[in-house]
């Protein structure tokens, strides 16, 4: 795998709040090794793509329902649009599970780069958003 094409946590992208900032990279991890897989024998592809993507969606609700709580605690804007983005992510995750577990190594490249784009940009704009609101009332 070449350096490029690995999802890397800088610290530009830090909100300010350390969970959320752990929370981020351990994201960041799980899209990573999804990457690595990618290089694995088919089989063993196979046997471990909807591992891996499982606990990314798992792990990704388990982070926005964090998210959520903090923003509403602290009566950002936009919170309800932020939710349903979330929501929508979350269901992108689940409706690309069945053809990556065909084995289809293309498919499975192409989805992880969806997924690891989406989430830079979701961190670099709309968290940096909520989180610089908060960071403004203190």
């Amino acid at each position: 795998m070449s350096e490029k094409d690995i999802f890397k946590w800088t610290d530009s992208l830090s909100v300010g709040f350390d969970e959320i900032d752990l929370h981020h990279k351990k994201l960041l991890l799980i899209l990573n090794k999804f990457k690595e897989t990618l290089e694995l024998p088919e089989a063993e592809y196979k046997a471990q793509i909807g591992k891996i993507v499982k606990n990314l969606s798992d792990y990704t609700e388990y982070h926005f329902s964090e998210e959520e709580i903090l923003m509403k605690a602290n009566g950002c804007p936009g919170y309800e649009d932020h939710c349903k983005i979330h929501a929508d992510f979350v269901a992108k995750i689940k409706q690309g599970l069945a053809p990556l577990v065909s084995g289809n190594k293309q498919t499975g490249a192409e989805f992880s780069t969806f997924l690891g784009d989406w989430l830079l940009d979701h961190i670099a704009v709309a968290d940096h958003q909520w989180a610089d609101y908060i960071h403004s009332k203190e």
